[in-house]
């Protein structure tokens, strides 16, 4: 089953963005393939929660966006990808805030992702422009590349205070 999470300016581009539950899977799995060159999407679909989003233009698979909690305070984006077909039209830019503003609805308080300078060099930007800051770095042997984390605060209204899930349990 699938959610619209799209907003006016998402219809107007012709661009809808979905939480997905897995029913465009084979599409973001080929996608995946074309842009990173790998089968492997993350190496586990079962973290609770798990937010997977998709996009989509015309019927036609736009992008992705993947990510799960940390722990019960940091959220992690662990896979994002926008159909080259698609860039620059603004596909990674509302994956990310849908998943923003579902983190938050979450109840979590930052954000986290990894990314690999020499391999995605605009992946660092992206993050500075959204108020992430580089929170570590380290050589990453596997990808012959600095493995640079990103983190930044997330911020809740008082008008999303009371849709936030209660996350008690969550471990």
């Amino acid at each position: 089953m699938e959610e619209k999470v799209a907003d006016e300016r998402n219809r107007i581009r012709n661009i809808t963005v979905l939480r997905d539950s897995f029913d465009h899977l084979d599409a973001v799995l080929d996608l995946n393939r074309r842009v990173f060159s790998e089968d492997r999407l993350i190496n586990r679909l079962d973290h609770e929660p798990l937010i997977f989003l998709t996009a989509h233009c015309n019927g036609r698979l736009a992008g992705f966006k993947i990510g799960y909690a940390l722990n019960r305070r940091v959220f992690y984006s662990a896979k994002s990808a926008t159909d080259p077909a698609f860039r620059n039209r603004g596909v990674s830019r509302m994956l990310m805030d849908a998943m923003i503003q579902d983190a938050i609805l979450l109840g979590f308080r930052e954000m986290q992702y990894d990314t690999f300078p020499a391999l995605y060099p605009g992946m660092i930007v992206v993050g500075l422009k959204y108020g992430f800051r580089i929170k570590s770095m380290h050589w990453n042997p596997d990808y012959g590349d600095f493995q640079v984390r990103l983190k930044r605060e997330l911020k809740t209204s008082g008008r999303n205070r009371k849709f936030q899930m209660n996350l008690e349990n969550f471990r």
